[in-house]
Parts: C-alpha cells; sequence; structure tokens
C-alpha cells in the first residue's frame, strides 16, 4: 500500500512542534539578542585584529628610514645591466611602445565608450552599469600605460643624457624639470 507523501510531512510537521513554555521563549530570545554579539566577536578577532596588524606593519615600512642604497654612475650602472647601450635603448624604446599602445588604446576606448554612454538616452541600467564599468577598467588599463610610458621615457632620457644619479643630475625630479614630459609620453616622441 502506497502512502501519501504529503501524509508523512504532516505527520513529521506535528511530531516536531512541541509546547514552547514562556521559560524557552525567554532563553531563545536571549540567544537571539546574545548571539551576534557573539558574532561580532568572532569577527574582531578574525577579521579586525589581523588586519590591524598589517597595517602597524605597512605603516611601519612606510615610515622607515631606509639606508642609503649605494649610488652609481652611468657608466656602473651600464655595466651592471649587462647590456650594451645599444641594446638598453632597444630594449626601453620596445617597451615604451608597448605601453604607449595600451595607454592609447585603453584611453581611447574609454573615452569613445563614455561619449556614446552620455549620447545614449534609454539604456537599461543593467548596460549601464556595465558600461561604466568597462570605462572604469579602460581608464585603469590607459593610466597603467601612461606610468609605464612614463617610466620608460624617463630611462631613455637617462641613457641618452648619460646621468641616473644624483650628483650627475639623473633623478626624476631632473627629468620633469628639464622636460616636457606630458608632450613626450602623448606624442611618443623620443626623449631629448
Amino acid at each position: 500500500m502506497k502512502t501519501d507523501p504529503r501524509d508523512t510531512d504532516e505527520e513529521l510537521q506535528e511530531t516536531d512542534k512541541k509546547p514552547n513554555t514562556p521559560l524557552q521563549r525567554v532563553g531563545h530570545a536571549g540567544l537571539s539578542i546574545l548571539n551576534p554579539f557573539s558574532d561580532l566577536g568572532v569577527i574582531y578577532r578574525q577579521g579586525v585584529q589581523p588586519t590591524m596588524g598589517r597595517l602597524r606593519q605597512a605603516w611601519a615600512l612606510l615610515n622607515h628610514q631606509s639606508t642609503p642604497s649605494e649610488s652609481l654612475d652611468w657608466a656602473q650602472a651600464v655595466a651592471r645591466t649587462g647590456k650594451s647601450i645599444e641594446q638598453l635603448n632597444t630594449a626601453f624604446t620596445r617597451i615604451r611602445l608597448a605601453w604607449w599602445c595600451l595607454m592609447v588604446i585603453g584611453g581611447g576606448l574609454a573615452l569613445v565608450l563614455s561619449c556614446l554612454a552620455l549620447l545614449a538616452h534609454d539604456l537599461p541600467s543593467g548596460t549601464l552599469l556595465r558600461a561604466v564599468i568597462t570605462i572604469l577598467v579602460l581608464t585603469g588599463a590607459g593610466g597603467l600605460g601612461f606610468v609605464k610610458t612614463l617610466i620608460t621615457t624617463y630611462r631613455l632620457w637617462q641613457l641618452q643624457e648619460r646621468r641616473v644619479s644624483e650628483s650627475e643630475g639623473g633623478t626624476f625630479k631632473d627629468f620633469l624639470a628639464e622636460n616636457h614630459w606630458g608632450r613626450q609620453v602623448l606624442m611618443l616622441r623620443a626623449a631629448r
């Protein structure tokens, strides 16, 4: 003989129900109040305390007075790379071109997509959210390309000017002061 599955479920539900006394209800209410606080303690011990420890370590590393490193002149720096000047120039030029392409493509696509999103009036919210996220990712890629292009432009300038140390006037501040660095990065002109 088959039993109806609904009958067995109803019987199980009836046996699970027990009369709650007022003391049990007070106990359940007390646990409901105290339980979130115990969860907060676990969150604090396992999440906040380790994070604060890592932040203290990072702060100590940032504020640590670094020992002055050895200052190399241009010839020593080139000799330490183990490559010739022509190889270094070619390598930096290729790296610079690759980062410049990322900057132009990422920034250009972000600009075009931003204009298209502004011109479109009736975009669904899901599509608009995807477009904004894509714009942010493309802008980040373009920004990364800009920074890396700036760095390789600086390295090419150091190589061409034959100065790398502070005493030679080859620091990044010297590069920024002596050049139109923004124009050099955007136009992909040689560092002169």
